[in-house]
């Protein structure tokens, strides 16, 4: 039962309610009219009923004062006449028991037949009766005589010794109904008919009413089946609303058309911003408040390999290349956390291993109160660009033989020592280094075995110097040394260790060096600019320790000189 109640619609069972509801009403009308009319012609009835009866009595009455009452016959004749009255189909006249002691039993039809007459007759009081036999209706009324000293005018106590109060007599008569009460069906039947063709009105009135104010509602649901089964709001049509609709349902209607059109425009901004998320060229990560990832657009499978089943529930560390100290990963998520939002470069893994750069974007999506709902991370593959700007800046700033920095890098790095040595008390060193008689392997060999030994050369150099120390190729034979903390303050203690490490250098270039199948021989040339943070330029430190290489080479070559302290050699 509450199944199919459910199943019903609003329309249908306010229907049921308020017909129901109507037929209960007009049902209990109904009834409560005809027990008003039983009620009304019962009641008139009875007191027709006494009205005769009482007049019965009162010619009784008359006939005892004229003394006509003794005979009889006088008696059955006025009682005939009575009963021959409209609708009275019985009348009787009874005696009491003191009537019948003081002037005999009287006639046998004056006896009482019946409790209904020894009832009046005892309580002094009328008894009435309804009842039904062969389709006849009748009303019967038993309507005691009273007798007292002034009854109508006539004093009973004078022909009767009875005492005041007591009862003489009584008067029985029956009213035929029948007619009254075939016109009480007549008008019942009628009543049974108005209330079936008023339902029946109401019933129409009612539907039509129902039909008419649910109509916004039917076409809200239509609107709504229709968006449904098209699955989208693109197709959404706006309920068409009556002129100043102001009720409840206009209202709904008003609200559902204005959110309707609020959903198509989201729905069309979503599916744009879909289209943009699918067909973007960078590559999109979206992880939830656990930083756990839930989904990824295609350009991300493409770029790292990861399809969103390898990925999903995964956290993005998994994709870390190990390039990063914990404390980069600390900082971003604290400007994450604090600013929302966090843009750099760093390096990841993709599915095959290979690590590759990215320029990422990592932004916070939250809830309204507050709470973290999800990460957005949106990356660009900037790894070829980083190759060719790393390049670019190998190609300008190092020798492409030797590996080594170039001038400009060295000048770089010179500027940056100087800058450095401000806030420094301890020395540096330059040194400058020619290859003697380079070119002449170069014509005697060739090219090819030249740039062999500037390799050699160039490796060897660096063997010789610290990580930190900058070796670098200035020209085709010549080669610059940038020591910027040498480890001491004083000039004399930093030129004795700057000496020691020329000394090494030297010794080193001046052992044979196999190219191909063939050993030669190669000395070098050194000039040293001692570094002491006085204020010299780096062109004017290149310039000086260039001119104490020329210095020792002219002293015969594979010499060590000093610029500021030309008579230190090292022979």
């Amino acid at each position: 039962m509450n199944s199919w109640w459910r199943s019903l619609g609003i329309g249908t069972k306010l229907s049921i309610l308020i017909q129901g509801m109507l037929v209960v009403v007009l049902f209990l009308a109904h009834f409560w009219i005809m027990r008003l009319v039983n009620e009304g012609i019962v009641d008139e009835a009875e007191r027709r009923a006494e009205i005769s009866a009482d007049g019965v009595i009162n010619g009784m009455n008359m006939l005892m004062v004229t003394g006509m009452i003794s005979n009889p016959e006088n008696r059955r004749l006025f009682i005939r006449k009575m009963g021959a009255s409209e609708n009275v189909s019985d009348l009787r006249i009874i005696r009491s028991r003191q009537v019948q002691d003081q002037f005999g039993p009287g006639l046998p039809e004056e006896q009482a037949r019946d409790d209904m007459d020894r009832r009046a007759i005892e309580s002094r009081k009328s008894q009435f009766m309804l009842s039904e036999d062969g389709g006849i209706f009748s009303v019967r009324a038993v309507v005691p005589f009273i007798a007292n000293a002034d009854y109508r005018g006539t004093n009973c106590l004078t022909c009767h010794h009875v005492a005041a109060g007591s009862v003489n007599g009584a008067a029985s008569i029956t009213i035929d109904m029948t007619n009254e009460l075939r016109n009480i069906r007549h008008i019942k039947n009628m009543l049974i008919l108005g209330h079936i063709l008023l339902q029946v009105l109401l019933f129409i009135v009612i539907n039509w009413l129902i039909r008419r104010f649910m109509q916004p509602l039917v076409k809200l649901q239509s609107a709504m089946e229709s968006m449904q089964s098209s699955g989208s709001m693109e197709r959404f049509v706006p309920v068409e609303l009556k002129q100043g609709s102001q009720d409840e349902i206009g209202k709904l209607g008003m609200a559902f058309n204005k959110m309707a059109e609020a959903l198509s425009d989201s729905e069309k901004t979503m599916k744009l911003s879909a289209a943009i998320y699918q067909s973007n060229a960078d590559a999109i990560v979206v992880t939830d408040e656990n930083n756990l990832i839930v989904d990824v657009n295609p350009a991300f499978t493409r770029i790292t390999g990861f399809s969103l089943n390898d990925v999903i529930g995964k956290n993005p560390r998994m994709m870390q290349s190990g390039l990063h100290d914990q404390e980069f990963y600390r900082q971003m998520w604290q400007t994450i956390l604090n600013e929302g939002y966090w843009q750099g470069e760093m390096w990841d893994k993709g599915k095959n291993g290979e690590i590759r750069a990215k320029l990422a974007r990592i932004t916070v999506v939250r809830r309204s109160d507050g709470s973290v709902y999800r990460h957005v991370a949106q990356f660009t593959d900037v790894t070829e660009r980083k190759q060719k700007d790393e390049l670019i800046f190998w190609q300008a700033n190092y020798d492409p033989l030797t590996s080594l920095p170039n001038r400009r890098l060295l000048n770089d790095r010179l500027e940056h020592a100087l800058a450095a040595g401000k806030n420094r008390q301890n020395c540096g060193a330059l040194m400058y280094i020619d290859l003697d008689r380079f070119k002449a392997i170069n014509e005697s060999l060739g090219p090819g075995y030249g740039d062999m030994l500037l390799i050699e050369v160039a490796h060897r150099i660096n063997s010789c110097v610290r990580e930190v120390d900058t070796v670098a190729r200035i020209s085709s034979d010549e080669f610059a040394v940038l020591i910027e903390d040498i480890g001491c303050a004083d000039n004399s203690d930093a030129a004795r260790l700057a000496a020691e490490i020329a000394g090494n250098i030297r010794t080193s270039l001046s052992a044979p060096y196999r190219l191909k199948d063939e050993t030669h021989m190669s000395t070098a040339s050194i000039g040293v600019r001692i570094i002491c943070g006085n204020g010299e330029s780096a062109d004017d430190l290149i310039r000086q320790a260039s001119s104490a290489m020329l210095q020792a080479k002219g002293s015969g070559r594979n010499a060590i000189r000093f610029f500021e302290s030309p008579d230190m050699a090292v022979g």
